[in-house]
């Protein structure tokens, strides 16, 4: 396993941790759900689900392809996107839950991390499509 893809596992199974600490948390301090919610539901899909997802198909599909995987530069820039994405958005929701009215700035910070996130998905998407196109040539 590349390094890039052992990156994604740990950060999942990270991910997974504290999304499950932070469900602890608003289940013995209810009042806390109404600003860990958000970050507790994304802390689950986008960072246990979709980079558990993400090192499982890059790891899988070149093998099953029988093709090499497209880029590795790619992972690692999706990974640092991903990551930056979601903490970003997360610490956004955490920080702001008490401001019933979002800011114009937290508003602008939120759709950069929002479209880091959706650009991480869209590297996924392309380079498993490049990978499984066989533009980096088979497996010997």
């Amino acid at each position: 396993m590349s390094p890039a893809i052992r990156y994604f596992t740990i950060a999942s199974l990270l991910y997974f941790v504290f999304g499950a600490l932070l469900g602890f948390i608003m289940a013995i301090y209810p009042p806390s759900i109404s600003y860990l919610l958000l970050s507790h539901v994304h802390f689950l899909l986008l960072g246990f689900i979709a980079m558990m997802i993400y090192s499982v198909g890059y790891h899988v599909l070149p093998r099953f392809s029988g093709f090499k995987l497209y880029s590795n530069r790619l992972i690692i820039i999706q990974f640092y996107l991903a990551n930056i994405g979601l903490l970003g958005m997360a610490l956004i929701w955490i920080i702001s839950s008490d401001n019933p009215g979002y800011s114009l700035i937290t508003q602008l910070f939120f759709s950069i991390f929002a479209f880091l996130e959706f650009t991480a998905v869209c590297i996924f998407v392309f380079n498993n499509i490049m990978t499984l196109s066989g533009k980096a040539g088979r497996i010997m």
